[in-house]
C-alpha cells in the first residue's frame, strides 16, 4: 500500500499571501456565527440578486463554509509549502479494494441499490462492529448504507432533532458539525473540552449543558481535532447522564481504530448498559480503510430511526454505488494488514510531533491518544490562532489549522494533522521550529 504526500507539498506559483486573502475576502463574506453561546468561525458566499437570475434562498446564503477550506485556498499558492493541515490518510487506498470495485462493475454492478445498502456490505459491516464491541447488530434492521459519514451525520440529526432543538456539541470540534446543526434549523450548545485534562469530555460538562430543548449530545471520540479519547468509566457516567434526561447520542466513531497505546481503551457508549436505543453510531470507511475519495459511510442504531434515515435516503442520494459497496466489502475482509500498516506509521508520526513540539519555544501540546491530529497551544506567541497560521505559511512554508475554526475553545490552539510521510513530517517540524526561534 502505497503512502502519499498526505503531510504535503503545495503549490507551484508563489503569491503574496495578503493578496491572496484580500482575494478571498473581495468574494467571500467572512462573519462570525453565534449560536447559543459558541462562536463559530465560517464564511459565507453573499451573492443577493443579479439581473436575468432569481434570488438564491436564504438558507443557502447562510449556510457555514469551514474556515480550514481557506488555509487550502492560501496554502495552494506558496511553492513547497508542507501541509500539516489535511485530515485524510497520507495512504492511497489498497489494490484489493480497486480490484473488487472494478471486478464488480466491468461484470455488471452498474444499477441502482437498495436504499439501505447491499446485503453484502450491511452482512460485512455488522460482524466488523461485533469484533470491535460484543454489539450483535441486524443487516437487515439495524444498519444504513451511506454516501460517507458526512451523509450519515446530516442524516441522524435530521431524524432526531426537530427545528429549535438544542444539540450538545464537543468545543472544540469537527467544524462540519455547526454546519450540519444549522442546516436542519437546530440549535449548537457547547460542551467544553479542557486542556487541562487531554481535552476528553465529561460527564459534568455535559450535565451543565443541558437545557430545557436539548435532544441530543454528539461524541467523537478519538476526536478531531483534539486525538483525545473519552475514558470508559467517564463514557459510562456519560451515558447515564443521557439516559437520565432521555437524550439521543450521535457517537461519530470514524476515527476508532486509530489508537496507539496498549493502555488506552476505546469503547462505544453503544456498548454501555441499556444505551443500544438511545445511540447512533456514524462510522466511514474514508479513514479506517484510506477511502476518503470513495465515500462509503454507515449508520448504526435503532430500527426505528434506520427506517426514517433509509426514507431521507431515498429523498437525498437515493443509494451508494454498488461497486464501490464491494470494494469496501474487499476492505473489511483484508482491515487487519491494511490498518496495522497505518497505525504504526502514524504512531511514529504522533510520537515524532510532540517530541519536537515539547522542545519547541513559546508552543506546548498534549500526547493525544488517537485519530491523528494534535493541538498546539500558540497563546505565549502574542498571536491568535488565525495570524499565527497564516505568518508560519508566509514565512516558513509550514500549513496547520487555526483551531478556532473549531469553536470558540479553539481560540489560541493550531490544529496539526500527522498523516503525511515521515520524511515530511520531520521537514516540516524541523521548519516550525526555525521560524518559532526567529520570533
Amino acid at each position: 500500500m502505497a503512502m502519499s504526500h498526505g503531510c504535503s507539498r503545495f503549490g507551484h506559483h508563489a503569491a503574496s499571501l495578503t493578496t491572496i486573502y484580500l482575494s478571498i475576502q473581495h468574494g467571500l463574506k467572512h462573519t462570525m456565527s453565534y449560536n447559543a453561546t459558541i462562536a463559530e468561525t465560517k464564511t459565507s458566499c453573499s451573492v443577493g440578486r443579479y439581473k436575468g437570475m432569481p434570488a438564491i434562498s436564504h438558507r443557502a446564503q447562510s449556510a457555514m463554509y469551514p474556515s480550514v477550506r481557506e488555509m487550502f485556498e492560501l496554502a495552494s499558492h506558496v511553492p513547497n509549502a508542507i501541509s500539516f493541515a489535511i485530515g485524510e490518510p497520507g495512504f492511497d487506498t489498497p489494490r484489493p479494494m480497486i480490484d473488487a470495485a472494478y471486478e464488480a462493475a466491468i461484470h455488471g454492478d452498474t444499477h441502482y441499490t437498495p436504499n439501505r445498502g447491499t446485503a453484502a456490505l450491511r452482512r460485512a459491516w455488522c460482524q466488523y462492529r461485533f469484533r470491535q464491541d460484543g454489539i450483535a447488530y441486524e443487516p437487515e434492521d439495524n444498519v444504513i448504507i451511506t454516501a460517507g459519514g458526512m451523509e450519515a451525520m446530516y442524516l441522524a440529526m435530521i431524524a432526531t432533532l426537530d427545528e429549535d432543538d438544542d444539540i450538545l456539541i464537543p468545543d472544540p470540534g469537527y467544524a462540519n458539525y455547526f454546519g450540519q446543526v444549522q442546516m436542519v434549523h437546530a440549535n449548537v450548545v457547547p460542551v467544553p473540552l479542557h486542556e487541562r485534562n487531554g481535552f476528553r469530555m465529561q460527564a459534568a460538562d455535559v450535565e451543565a449543558a443541558i437545557t430545557p430543548n436539548t435532544k441530543a449530545l454528539l461524541l467523537n471520540s478519538p476526536s478531531n481535532p483534539t486525538g483525545a479519547i473519552i475514558e470508559p468509566d467517564e463514557l459510562a457516567a456519560i451515558a447515564e447522564v443521557v439516559k437520565r434526561h432521555d437524550l439521543w447520542v450521535i457517537s461519530d466513531e470514524v476515527y476508532r481504530a486509530f489508537v496507539y497505546d496498549d493502555h488506552v481503551r476505546c469503547l462505544s457508549i453503544a456498548s454501555m448498559p441499556d444505551m443500544l436505543d438511545h445511540t447512533i453510531i456514524v462510522d466511514s470507511f474514508s479513514k479506517t480503510f484510506a477511502m476518503t475519495g470513495w465515500r462509503i459511510g454507515c449508520a448504526f442504531g435503532p430500527k426505528a430511526v434506520i427506517d426514517q434515515m433509509m426514507i431521507m435516503q431515498e429523498n437525498v442520494v437515493s443509494c451508494v454505488p454498488g461497486a464501490l459497496q464491494m470494494g469496501a466489502v474487499a476492505a473489511l475482509e483484508g482491515s487487519a494488514d491494511i490498518l496495522a500498516t497505518m497505525i504504526e506509521a502514524y504512531r511514529t508520526n504522533r510520537d515524532m510531533v510532540v517530541k519536537a513540539v515539547q522542545q519547541m519555544p513559546l508552543v506546548s501540546c498534549n500526547t493525544p491518544d488517537g485519530a491523528f491530529y494534535v493541538l498546539i497551544n500558540v497563546k505565549d506567541t502574542g498571536m491568535n490562532d488565525h495570524d499565527f497560521a497564516v505568518r508560519l505559511l508566509n514565512e516558513a512554508k509550514v500549513v496547520v489549522t487555526p483551531a478556532s475554526g473549531f469553536g470558540s475553545r479553539g481560540q489560541g490552539y493550531a490544529r496539526l494533522s500527522y498523516v503525511g510521510t515521515a520524511e515530511d513530517t520531520a521537514e516540516g517540524l524541523r521548519r516550525m521550529q526555525r521560524w518559532l526561534e526567529s520570533l
